[in-house]
């Protein structure tokens, strides 16, 4: 490319050269890898046929609304150079408030690009169930269903009358700490500061016995988020990062301590034993 070529026009440039569409499969997170790696497989399908078809396509992606990664933004960040992204749901069912707020996260993420490069034209696919022809495919696959083993069969040996005696045993621990990964707060980073939040647990002495994180849905304040409540104290902190974390755990746990900063709802002082 001409070196002496004004900005915008090397931009055009570059992005008339690129692959011309990106596919984003969007879907909930859970807390199985199995469904991650489903989804990585489904999309790595994708990509292999629409290139044999002879179609454009940059890269077929992953992205999660909540509980998993790459986050809807990090997936639009990895597909940017493309002149189209193309973002396909593939959960169920839809919510018509999530959909209204992906909206809303997919234009605040092109609205935070550099102005001088170009923006892709971004689109948001119809729901997985209002596909048209998911009522016959489903029909079709009826008989290749039926021809799967019975339950017991598939079992095989595996005991199914009881659950292992280990499941009925309660961890060590006097509080909880509830770690929204909701969609607004895992846009706002909050998978990424998970492991943040459990290596601290594990590497700070007094914490590791006594505190049991757990991940959860939407907490509801979500402009306060990344969130975090405290319990059986009932505090709520927000919003989270990195360099606040151990301190304000530490302080409450350890200390007796409401961290005044980050404090969004309960109790302003801790009742001591």
């Amino acid at each position: 490319m001409n070196k002496h070529l004004p900005t915008s026009r090397a931009a055009d440039l570059k992005q008339a050269a690129a692959p011309s569409l990106a596919i984003i499969l969007l879907s909930r997170g859970g807390a199985y890898t199995a469904g991650l790696t489903e989804l990585s497989d489904l999309a790595a399908r994708l990509e292999a046929a629409m290139r044999a078809s002879g179609q454009l396509v940059q890269q077929v992606t992953t992205a999660y609304v909540d509980r998993a990664q790459p986050t809807l933004g990090e997936a639009l960040d990895l597909c940017s150079e493309a002149r189209s992204i193309l973002i396909l749901p593939v959960m169920v069912p839809d919510e018509a408030s999530l959909r209204r707020w992906l909206h809303k996260l997919i234009m605040r993420w092109r609205a935070a690009r550099d102005s001088s490069q170009p923006s892709p034209r971004l689109v948001f696919g119809q729901p997985l169930l209002q596909l048209p022809g998911l009522t016959e495919l489903l029909a079709r696959s009826v008989e290749d269903a039926l021809r799967q083993p019975d339950v017991p069969e598939a079992l095989g040996d595996d005991p199914w009358e009881r659950d292992p005696r280990g499941w009925s045993l309660v961890p060590e621990h006097r509080q909880h700490v509830l770690w929204c990964v909701g969609p607004r707060c895992a846009a706002k980073g909050a998978l990424q500061l998970w492991p943040v939040l459990t290596r601290t647990i594990r590497d700070t002495p007094g914490l590791k016995n006594h505190l049991q994180p757990l991940q959860t849905g939407c907490q509801y304040p979500c402009n306060h988020g990344p969130l975090m409540i405290v319990y059986p104290n009932g505090v709520w902190y927000g919003p989270m990062d990195a360099d606040s974390m151990a301190t304000t755990l530490t302080g409450h746990v350890l200390h007796g301590r409401v961290d005044a900063d980050r404090r969004v709802h309960g109790p302003e002082a801790l009742r001591r034993p």
